[in-house]
């Protein structure tokens, strides 16, 4: 986003100092516009403690935000005519920068306003289950936050990364909303292709860290019903992460050895032949802002099938995929055998969805196309007024 925007504005990025080399080496190579970087750090004190793992990093965030406005008003705002919050993406942790600066102020896209229902705290363990039905009281807490509340009534935009954070807390929001997905895709990088090896089965495919609200284990519960009437299914889980042992018991239980694959981690870039041999991407996750992954299973043709609430809502738009909604845990898992099992038996519906998803990307999630809409949002949000012609900004 920051480069995109280069090439439209004067852009200056405050990060921390750790990031220098990575960047600088990036700039070498670099042809065209590019931001200007501003290196920040907290205090040695602070980077010693989060280096010790004592402070959480919402916390080490917290001080990083602090010292960013000390810096600020030091350089009286820079001569900045924007200050624009992209990330920490969460609400609890709002832009503490804000506060004293005479900036037109754009916050977003943020998230963090999702949670998971009582209905499916069934589908964690009991610790689980209690850890998320904790995090849900806390955001309900946390949207209450004098802080937080005060930061969004002087926002000229605040840009919502799903509508459960939208509903949360846009009754504090003293400017413009809108709905604007936290992550984008490369439609260039992902492009469709198929390998000879998918054409002879069926593969469905999860990715992501195996970890209780990602849901791996519905899909998998979804995928033993489905392989017990349909023979060629095959389902390939990528990633790693606390639920792998258990997981594999599972398959190890249902005799699926041969027809569930764990690749665990792979590197980013290998993505692209995981999505090739693939046919259908799963999304189970209880509890997500957004999901690169999806936008990416999309770019590459790949209808998806997933839960129909927060970031993968908006991005699954009806013809892209399949979205199931269930109250309970054995609804969830009913709904997501009957999904997959619509796209399994229905090739010529894969095949629509998936071109569908593409099309749907290339125009919306582009990081070019994001890059647009934010750039217009800054010069109507500028403009002297009775000046602006471009409308608002709220279907991002």
């Amino acid at each position: 986003m920051a480069m995109g925007l280069a090439a439209l504005h004067e852009v200056t990025v405050a990060t921390r100092a750790n990031n220098r080399a990575a960047i600088e080496r990036v700039l070498k190579d670099h042809r065209g516009p590019s931001p200007t970087f501003l290196y920040v750090d907290p205090p040695p004190w602070v980077l010693r403690l989060k280096k010790s793992g004592v402070l959480p990093v919402q916390v080490f965030y917290a001080c990083w935000q602090w010292q960013l406005a000390r810096v600020l008003r030091q350089a009286d705002d820079g001569g900045y005519d924007i200050l624009h919050q992209l990330t920490f993406n969460s609400f609890e942790v709002p832009p503490f920068a804000f506060l004293k600066s005479r900036a037109v102020k754009v916050w977003g896209p943020v998230g963090g306003g999702q949670t998971v229902s009582l209905g499916l705290l069934a589908a964690f363990s009991r610790v689980g289950a209690v850890k998320e039905w904790l995090r849900n009281l806390r955001v309900k807490m946390s949207a209450v936050n004098p802080l937080c509340r005060k930061v969004l009534a002087q926002c000229a935009l605040v840009l919502f990364a799903n509508d459960e954070t939208q509903r949360l807390l846009g009754s504090a929001c003293g400017g413009e909303t809108g709905l604007m997905i936290d992550v984008g895709v490369d439609v260039g990088k992902f492009a469709p292709a198929r390998n000879c090896e998918a054409q002879t089965k069926t593969t469905i495919l999860f990715a992501g860290r195996l970890a209780e609200r990602k849901g791996a284990l519905l899909v998998l519960e979804a995928f033993a019903l489905l392989a017990a009437k349909h023979c060629g299914l095959e389902l390939r889980i990528v990633g790693d992460g606390p639920q792998r042992r258990k997981l594999a018991d599972y398959v190890c239980r249902q005799g699926l050895g041969e027809r569930v694959i764990f690749t665990g981690l792979i590197d980013h870039d290998e993505m692209s032949g995981e999505f090739a041999r693939a046919d259908i991407f799963a999304f189970p996750s209880l509890r997500d802002t957004s999901g690169a992954i999806v936008l990416e299973a999309m770019a590459m043709q790949l209808p998806v099938v997933c839960l129909d609430h927060q970031g993968a809502a908006i991005m699954v738009e009806a013809g892209c995929g399949l979205r199931v909604h269930a109250r309970t845990r054995r609804g969830l898992i009913a709904q997501l055998q009957i999904a997959l099992e619509r796209l399994v038996e229905q090739a010529d519906l894969r095949q629509a969805m998936g071109i569908a998803a593409r099309d749907h990307v290339a125009m919306a999630y582009d990081w070019q196309a994001k890059v647009k809409r934010v750039s217009d949002c800054y010069r109507r949000l500028t403009a002297p007024p009775g000046l602006s012609t471009q409308p608002n900004c709220p279907e991002l």
